[in-house]
């Protein structure tokens, strides 16, 4: 045979061949994906009960709660589930672990995605198999403060010894004053200056040698709070002892709220009358800020301060957290002994720097 023939011979055979073996391979391709498309509808439509038994078991390990809302219909073959998380951490680690156990599926077509931030949808191929509600628990924060440390040392450390993220409002110019807020720190509560301020009637004032008048100058206001921050350093915000006049004074308060914001400390009014401007001060001041909601101990009885207690729960579902102001008192503590012996799962007991956190 002449060269050109042969050569065209070959050529044609080679792209004959070559052309035999892409069918070949094309055609292998096609029956692997229809035989896993037919196995994932086969898992789908066969084991898919034992499957999502499965799933409806783990989330139900990995969260609070969970309530089925929907089983699969014929025109809607589908769960839906509400789950109840405690944080958004739970929510990771969930989602997470649902990821893991069944990812040795995800070639047969199943996979998950995560919708509008809030809800998680999980897939086979193309139909919807598990549409999950991500909820959070909604948990009301309460911030318990002790004011007036500073006098009696060892019923000051039966409130250290509270099993509670405790706040404690410290003297500063009492003697005992920086030992006890370096207790408190050292038994895991929030430290805080509990500030002596002018009150209205002037027979509240006599005999205090450290005390925030109205009208003190800018000098005087500087001086006063360096001093207190400096004997109690571990102090995250301050609020006020008295200061009835003091607190409506609009000029002293953002004089106040000037040192406050240098410092990056809270302030929380005690809100010793209802005419106080200092929370707005704050507030317009770049200062974060928070008010007293409810006096614990304004009689002497351990019942009233149970029921003050069940006042500040109910303040806390209401606004999201509530402010509770007590005194080192014997009837204080065991009304506060008692009251968390008793399990809250809605509540959560906070630091007062928690509660900024979040926006409060």
């Amino acid at each position: 045979m002449p060269w050109p023939r042969r050569f065209l011979f070959f050529l044609l055979f080679g792209l004959l061949a070559w052309g035999v073996v892409l069918f070949a391979l094309g055609f292998e391709t096609r029956l692997f994906e229809e035989g896993q498309a037919a196995l994932s509808r086969a898992l789908f439509r066969g084991v898919g009960r034992e499957l999502a038994l499965l799933v409806l078991h783990e989330v139900k390990r990995h969260s609070l709660s969970f309530q089925v809302l929907r089983y699969p219909l014929p025109e809607r073959p589908s769960f839906e589930v509400e789950v109840v998380l405690e944080n958004a951490r739970q929510r990771e680690r969930l989602l997470k672990h649902l990821e893991v156990l069944l990812a040795p599926l995800r070639p047969f077509g199943l996979w998950g995605k995560e919708v509008e931030g809030d809800d998680y949808r999980l897939f086979w191929g193309e139909e919807e198999w598990f549409r999950f509600y991500l909820r959070l628990r909604r948990v009301f924060r309460v911030a318990i403060v002790i004011d007036d440390i500073g006098y009696d040392v060892p019923l000051a450390e039966k409130f250290f010894s509270l099993p509670v993220k405790l706040n404690v409002a410290v003297f500063p110019h009492l003697p005992h004053g920086p030992h006890l807020a370096r207790r408190a720190e050292e038994s895991g509560k929030e430290v805080l200056i509990h500030f002596p301020m002018e009150a209205m009637d002037p027979g509240e004032n006599l005999g205090e040698r450290f005390l925030l008048r109205s009208g003190a100058s800018k000098e005087e206001v500087v001086r006063m709070l360096e001093e207190a921050f400096r004997r109690i350093p571990q102090a995250k915000g301050l609020n006020n002892h008295k200061g009835s006049r003091a607190t409506q004074d609009e000029r002293l308060m953002a004089l106040c709220a000037l040192v406050l914001r240098e410092k990056n400390a809270y302030f929380l009014d005690s809100l010793t009358t209802p005419r106080s401007v200092a929370f707005r001060v704050m507030k317009s001041m770049g200062v974060r800020a928070l008010r007293r909601d409810v006096f614990l101990d304004g009689e002497p009885a351990v019942e009233y301060v149970l029921r003050q207690l069940e006042v500040t729960l109910a303040v806390a579902k209401k606004q999201g957290f509530a402010v509770a102001i007590g005194h080192p008192k014997e009837v204080t503590y065991e009304a506060l002994r008692r009251f968390l012996e008793r399990p809250h799962p809605e509540y959560e007991f906070v630091f007062l720097s928690e509660i900024f956190e979040d926006g409060g």
